[in-house]
C-alpha cells in the first residue's frame, strides 16, 4: 500500500495560511471582496504547487522495485570497484557486504514500515563504501604517491571492515525486528574510522 506523502500535507498547510493572509491583505487594500477571493485562490494554488516542490524532501519513501534495484545497483558498483583493487581481502569483504545488502532488503520486505531508516542506512554506507574504494583505486594508479596517499591505502581495509561491521549489525537487527540508531552509528563509524563523506570525494583530484 502506498504511503501518503508528507509534502502534500505541508504544502496544504502553507497554502491555507497564505490564503488567509493574502485575503486579509487584499481586503485591507479595499479590493472588491469577490476579486479578493479570486486573487487569493489563484495565489494559493500557485503556493500549493510551489510548496509540493519545496517540501519534496519530506516525502515518505516507499519500498518499491525501483528503490530496491537502485540499492542493488549501488552494491554492484561497489563490487566493481573492489574487484579493481585486486586485493583478495577487500574483494571478499565487499562480497559479504553485497550478501548482507540482500539480507537486509529481504528483511525489509517483511517489515516495510522500517523503510525510511533502512534507506537512510543504505544511502550513507553504500555511498561512502563506493567513494572509499574509488579513491583507493585512484590513488593506487598514481605514479607518485604522497605520504597521505600511502596512509589512505593502508587504512582502506580498516574502513571496509567498519562498513562490514555496520552491515552485519544492521542485518542482525533487522532479523530480530530491531532498528539501529543510524545517526549514532554513523557518528561512531566516522569517529573510529577518521573519515566521513565530506572528505572522500569522487571525480576530483585526490591530494
Amino acid at each position: 500500500m502506498k504511503q501518503f506523502q508528507k509534502r502534500y500535507i505541508y504544502a496544504a498547510l502553507l497554502a491555507s495560511g497564505f490564503f488567509l493572509v493574502s485575503l486579509i491583505v487584499f481586503i485591507m487594500l479595499d479590493i472588491n471582496i469577490v476579486l479578493s477571493f479570486i486573487l487569493a485562490i489563484i495565489l494559493t494554488i500557485l503556493m500549493y504547487v510551489g510548496g509540493i516542490n519545496l517540501f519534496r524532501k519530506k516525502d515518505v519513501r516507499e519500498l518499491t522495485s525501483d528503490a530496491v534495484n537502485n540499492y542493488y545497483f549501488l552494491a554492484s558498483k561497489i563490487q566493481s570497484e573492489a574487484n579493481k583493487t585486486e586485493d583478495k581481502d577487500i574483494i571478499e569483504k565487499v562480497e559479504e557486504i553485497g550478501k548482507l545488502t540482500d539480507s537486509i532488503i529481504v528483511s525489509l520486505t517483511q517489515r516495510p514500515k522500517k523503510v525510511e531508516t533502512t534507506f537512510d542506512f543504505f544511502d550513507y554506507y553504500l555511498d561512502i563504501a563506493y567513494k572509499i574504494l574509488f579513491k583507493y583505486n585512484s590513488i593506487s594508479n598514481k605514479k607518485e604517491q604522497s605520504d597521505s596517499d600511502k596512509k589512505y591505502i593502508k587504512n582502506t581495509k580498516g574502513y571496509i571492515d567498519n562498513i562490514l561491521d555496520a552491515f552485519t549489525k544492521q542485518s542482525k537487527n533487522m532479523q530480530e525486528a530491531k532498528m539501529l540508531d543510524i545517526d549514532t552509528e554513523i557518528k561512531i563509524f566516522e569517529k573510529t574510522s577518521g573519515i566521513n563523506k565530506e572528505n572522500v570525494k569522487v571525480g576530483v583530484k585526490n591530494d
